[in-house]
């Protein structure tokens, strides 16, 4: 006779991160459904940011196989990130009560799309010369009961990538303002004045340096 029994479990887990100013957000992805009624005190992970250690600032699960651990005042974006689990706890267990085993520093990687995987629908007249885009990756223009101008952002980083699309083709203007000089984050477009999209569909992609943004939405001018 056969007795069934559960596959052994990694004594690790998957971990991954994301950043946008000032969070560092980490997930702990586990093999096995986890029991989401405990979870083990924040000092329980031991948490390095490039070489320096840092306390979760919050903990949470996500779902059975997920906790989010955050970090608030990482300023900037980390080169490498490593998490310890200094259990074992019994407030972290399987679903059929089995304590995770404690683990060494992992390195952990940074989650597809990140720093910039989110998205913001903007609908407001302006022009707005300070956008606030941090950790967006796709903006949508609602333009169907107004114009829209928008001439600098706030929030980017350096190597931070920006989709803007229109959302409906209403008789309206969606404009991008060249080199507006706003004292945020300038946008810089492939033809050196600004563009404007009336009555269609249609975008930019936008990359930013950190300090500005620029057009690379086509090889020339089209």
């Amino acid at each position: 006779m056969t007795i069934w029994r559960p596959w052994p479990y990694a004594a690790t887990a998957i971990v991954q991160h994301t950043w946008s100013p000032i969070t560092l957000r980490i997930y702990v992805i586990f093999r096995f459904p986890m029991d989401q009624t405990v979870k083990p005190a924040n000092a329980k992970w031991k948490l390095v940011v490039d070489g320096v250690p840092h306390a979760a600032s919050t903990s949470a699960w996500l779902d059975e196989f997920t906790m989010l651990l955050t970090r608030v005042f990482i300023v900037t974006l980390p080169n490498t990130v490593t998490l310890e689990y200094d259990g074992p706890d019994p407030n972290l267990k399987t679903v059929w009560d089995k304590q995770w085993e404690p683990w060494g520093p992992i390195v952990s990687y940074r989650a597809m799309g990140s720093p910039f995987s989110g998205t913001l629908t903007h609908a407001a007249v302006g022009p707005i010369d300070n956008l606030n885009v941090a950790d967006i990756g796709i903006l949508f223009l609602d333009c169907s009961a107004n114009n829209i101008t928008i001439g600098g952002f706030i929030g980017g980083i350096n190597g931070q990538h920006l989709h803007v699309a229109r959302l409906c083709a209403a008789a309206n203007d969606a404009t991008l303002e060249h080199n507006e000089g706003t004292g945020n984050q300038d946008i810089l477009l492939h033809a050196g004045g600004d563009e404007t999209l009336t009555g269609e569909y249609g975008g930019w992609t936008l990359v930013c340096n950190g300090s500005n943004w620029f057009d690379v939405s086509h090889a020339k001018h089209v």
